[in-house]
Formats: structure tokens, sequence, C-alpha cells
């Protein structure tokens, strides 16, 4: 049966006899209410870009040696993936070499679509276009496929690509690999596998003969399916990945006992994709748990604020994490942090400089002084990691001590103690990917 949407915005479905098909699950809020067409329609006159109107000639002059500096940085980036690997997923930068890690399809090249794009690389562009008209994808390369990266960074990919450039061959490639990985949600629940045989479409968990996932995992799906069932009419990508969320709310309550979900807008990570529930009581705004959370609004705004639900488990989390999920630390930075429970342990990762982003872009849309001032607060903690460092380049994770917390102090290895002396922090994973 042929479904078309609407509109754009209007998450409303007309079927072939003019029935209104409502998309399962989002549209909305958790307790069952439609969303607010007054609210709705004063969100949608509001915008996310700064206005350089009365920006001086010194700031402009700044602003574009700025805007030069990041787009030299990329094209010599580029230029060695061109020169040694080009159309590969990755370049071993030591070995100079290609490296098959994402299913041979170019992961480097469909991520970088829209940064080359609009960075106005035109023939770099036109050249990517080619490699991607060739992509195979019912070829795996030996490799399962992680349902979640793929998602993320070929469909992401390519979607951003077609929205920036409307060339059909990018939303063409877009339905050929979702369609591929739809039977990762072939399950009972309709949870999606963490990895999936593209030729047999068998899924299993990464972690072999178990069926463990996590947040991020199950939640990062709904930004690139809500949109190309704008983009196609078909609703079945939307409601997959809506479905997800509904089953997740459903089989989890902190009015349940045996829940390891206990404190509202804190979920934890660990979760089991046969029982629908949280395996564990750790939650985490980094890792494992970081873009369930930034999807979750930003297909709000991509939904132009229809999926009234995503905005109240987003306000829920926001509420949430001010309360139970940051610390201060010794020299006064504000960061995010593990929750176990009413436990706090200061730890965390790079991934969690995506919330300040996220908090600017809400701040804008939704109006919120308070969202902006967080955002600040966070995005100098997280850039202090980078700053404190000889190299100016930040560890994957650190510990942090927080204020007039000695114990975190004491708890440190040696080692610990030193770099904390030194820089302010101790160095978990002292690398950077």
């Amino acid at each position: 049966m042929k479904v078309q949407l609407v509109s754009t915005w209007m998450l409303g479905l007309a079927l072939a006899n003019a029935q209104v098909y409502q998309p399962l699950g989002g549209i909305l809020d958790r307790d069952g209410n439609p969303a607010n067409m007054e609210r709705v329609s004063e969100l949608r006159s509001r915008t996310v870009q700064h206005d350089f109107s009365d920006e001086t000639v010194e700031q402009r002059d700044t602003r574009r040696e700025r805007a030069d500096a990041v787009k030299k940085g990329f094209i010599y980036a580029w230029d060695g993936y061109k020169k040694y690997a080009y159309g590969a997923d990755e370049l071993d930068v030591l070995k100079k070499k290609p490296k098959t890690t994402r299913n041979g399809w170019g992961a480097t090249l469909v991520d970088a679509l829209d940064t080359i794009h609009i960075m106005g690389l035109d023939d770099e562009f036109r050249q990517a276009t080619e490699m991607v008209a060739k992509i195979n994808f019912h070829n795996d390369g030996g490799q399962l496929a992680k349902v979640f990266e793929t998602n993320i960074r070929y469909v992401g990919g390519l979607l951003s690509a077609y929205d920036l450039s409307k060339q059909d061959i990018f939303l063409k490639k877009a339905v050929e690999l979702v369609d591929l990985l739809m039977p990762a949600f072939d399950t009972p629940l309709g949870l999606p596998w963490q990895m999936l045989n593209i030729t047999t479409g068998q899924g299993s968990s990464e972690t072999v003969g178990t069926s463990s996932t996590n947040l991020a995992e199950i939640g990062t799906f709904q930004m690139e399916f809500f949109r190309l069932s704008q983009l196609t009419g078909n609703a079945t990508y939307h409601e997959a990945a809506q479905k997800v969320i509904t089953v997740m709310l459903e089989k989890n309550s902190p009015q349940d006992p045996t829940s390891k979900y206990t404190i509202p807008g804190i979920y934890p990570i660990d979760f089991d994709m046969m029982s629908g529930r949280f395996t564990g009581s750790s939650a985490y705004w980094g890792g494992g748990g970081d873009s369930f959370y930034e999807y979750t609004i930003k297909t709000w705004f991509l939904s132009d604020f229809m999926l009234h639900r995503n905005l109240d488990i987003w306000r829920e989390s926001i509420q949430a994490l001010r309360e139970y999920g940051l610390a201060e630390s010794s020299d006064g930075y504000l960061f995010p942090g593990f929750v176990d429970g009413a436990k706090f342990y200061p730890y965390v990762d790079t991934f969690t400089n995506f919330i300040p982003g996220t908090l600017g872009l809400a701040s804008k849309l939704v109006g919120s002084d308070t969202y902006f001032e967080l955002a600040e607060q966070l995005l100098k903690a997280g850039y202090s990691v980078f700053g404190k460092m000889p190299s100016n380049l930040g560890a994957e994770a650190i510990r942090f001590v927080r204020r007039n917390v000695g114990s975190d102090y004491l708890q440190l290895s040696a080692q610990g103690r030193a770099q904390v002396d030194a820089y302010g922090i101790s160095l978990e994973r002292p690398y950077y990917v």
C-alpha cells in the first residue's frame, strides 16, 4: 500500500484511500496529549544561524581566517586520504595504506560528503559522487555490518549530501542501504541487533551468544530514519525507529522495584534487546549513551516540533542531568560524569563534548537562556581538557577531582595523582582517536 507524507513537517501520513495514518508513537506527548499547535507555530518562527549584520571588519576578518584555517586543515587530511586510500573506509596513517573497517564501502568518503560540499570543494564533491554511485552495498567486504555505525556514517552521510546537493543518487543509495539494514529490526520486540550479516540478514550481538546492546545503539536511528520517511513517503523507517523508544519506555519504569532504571531521565547504558529492559544501572551521557540524547532533541527539531514525546524525554533528561549528572572539578570546571543510582563517578570521555553544541542548538529554538549558560560551562570544561595538554590534544577519557571531595584524589594511582598535580586531571585513556 503506497504511503505519502502530507508535508515535510507534519507526521500525519495519507494512505491511497485518503485515510490519515499516524506513525507509531512520538507525535503525542508521554501522557497522550497532542502537540500544542500555538506553541509549535511560535517555535517555527525562530532561527538558529547567528546574525552577522553588526559584525565589525576585525571580527569578520578573524572569522574568515579561522574558517580558512579549518578548510586548509581538512584539505591537508583529505589529500592524504585521496593519495593513499581513496574510496576505502580509512587510511592507516602510519603505514600509508587503506583499511577496511566499515565493510569497505568508503566510510571516510561518505562521512565527509557534507563537509566537502559546505566548503565549496566542487571538484572533490563531483569525484566523490562518482565513487558513491559505484558502491555495492550487497558486497559486505567479508565483515558483519555494525548497524549503529553504518547508520550514522553511511546513511547520515548520504542523506546530508542529498539535502545539500539534491542529487538523486544519494537518496537512492540511502534507501538501498537502509532496506538492507531493516532485517536487524526483525526481532521479537523490534529492537535492532548490533551486528548484521548483510548477505543473509542474520543479526547478532557484538558480544557473541548474547542479546546485549546499549542505549546509544538502540536510540540512534531516529533522525536518519525520520528524514528518510519524509523524503520517500515510506513510514516504515520512522516507525521502526520510534518503536524502539516506545518499547524502551513501556518495559522500564522508575516505579518498578525490579527496574535498573531508577531516576527519571537518567537512562542506563546496558540494555537487553530481547527483554527490552536495562540490565545495568550505570548511566552516562558519554560513550554508550551520548547519541540517544542528541538524536532525541534533534529529531524533534527535524519534525518541525511535532514529535512531542521526544521533547518530553529531552526535558526530563536535562533536568536529571543537572541534578544528578554534573559536578564541579577542584579547578572550577563543570563536568558530566557516570551516575549509578545515587553514586556519582568523576569520569568523563571526549564523547560528552556533543552536549554543549546540542544544548546551544536547543537554547536557540526553545528560547532557553538556562540551556545556553549550561552549554557555555560544559564547553569550557571540554575545552580545558585539550588546552591543558602540551599537544593541545585532549585525552580520550579523564578522571577529575571534585571540589571538596578529597577522596577522589586519594583513590587515584600515584601516576594519576601526579597528572592531577600537573594538569588538574588524570588521563584515563591518554590517546585520542
